[in-house]
């Protein structure tokens, strides 16, 4: 690589966003380095892409006033943000904030671009659009104060009836992708006998935290269903990453440690069932959550796991 020890430095410098630099002619840039986070966003190796042409990435058919304000900026070789669609190496398409800069040393003239990958963001804000009109039809039916769980200040089974059915007409009109996760906390009335109600609900405060950190889009509702069960509704175009942020979940729970009151230390564990579907007609949220709880209970007491189904697929398991 023909890169001097300045820009090695501002390289290492950009690590939270995929980096690429090219060297550039005036007319062409050619990539000559790509950082660990660009090949991990978009599944190409730094050396598949060196010399390719630095915006290859983009897709047809972008926001002609986004194409033209890039196109102004490299003419004129200056800093710009914009906003694309591009393709990763397995076809998939994501949105990116691409940020390009210039920088000029005694060898050559390169051109910086930054992408950060805002597709969760753009995909909120789409749904949310959609949405709009029938939240503000519904939103006067919708008494907060009155659906909250007073324990762990999750929603209750009442905000369950009302935004949750919500959601649900939202996702049949819009063909919308939605998913029901049942949450079961392993050993819980063991925990109970072991220290009384005070250590069972130490441990339902601290999963419902871990919850509401990992469900907290205004796509997703998170409920505590009652004892030691809790349940989320999202909304979200991709069944895999609902199961990724299911698995961190999981794995944060698994973490905490509750005391009780002599003193020992009790790791805590949970057992997750995901039922994913586009909702037809006659789909309910009762129906979801059911067969979400089906699939906690073919775990037959194992816990610490999570089983995932896609309706119109096969049932998988993680076991950890």
């Amino acid at each position: 690589m023909r890169l001097s020890a300045d820009l090695i430095n501002a390289v290492m410098a950009a690590t939270n966003d995929g980096l690429v630099i090219a060297e550039f002619n005036g007319s062409a840039a050619s990539i000559i380095f790509a950082n660990p986070v660009f090949s991990r966003l978009t599944g190409y190796s730094a050396e598949e892409i060196e010399s390719r042409e630095c915006f290859f990435l983009l897709c047809d058919n972008q926001d002609s006033e986004q194409l033209e304000k890039l196109t102004a900026a490299v003419q004129q070789q200056s800093e710009c943000v914009c906003k694309f669609h591009i393709r990763m190496k397995d076809g998939r398409l994501h949105w990116i904030e691409l940020k390009i800069a210039f920088l000029q040393n005694q060898q050559a003239r390169y051109l910086i671009c930054t992408y950060k990958d805002v597709t969760q963001e753009e995909y909120v804000k789409n749904v949310l659009d959609k949405v709009n009109v029938l939240y503000r039809e519904m939103s006067k039916r919708l008494e907060y104060t009155n659906e909250t769980d007073q324990l762990t200040r999750l929603k209750n089974r009442g905000h369950l009836c009302t935004r949750g059915e919500f959601m649900l007409g939202a996702a049949k009109r819009e063909k919308l992708r939605l998913h029901a996760i049942l949450i079961d906390v392993d050993s819980f009335r063991i925990l109970n006998g072991i220290g009384g109600q005070a250590l069972g609900d130490d441990c339902l405060i601290k999963i419902a935290d871990v919850i509401r950190h990992y469900f907290c889009r205004a796509t997703d509702i998170a409920i505590r269903m009652g004892d030691d069960e809790f349940a989320v509704i999202c909304i979200e175009d991709d069944d895999q990453r609902v199961h990724e942020r299911a698995e961190s979940l999981r794995r944060d729970v698994r973490a905490l440690h509750i005391k009780d009151f002599s003193d020992r230390q009790h790791q805590l564990s949970i057992s997750i069932g995901i039922y994913s579907i586009t909702p037809e007609k006659n789909t309910t949220i009762e129906e979801m959550i059911h067969n979400a709880g089906q699939l906690i209970f073919s775990l037959n007491n194992n816990g610490d796991q999570i089983v995932h189904r896609q309706a119109g697929d096969n049932t998988f398991s993680l076991r950890h």
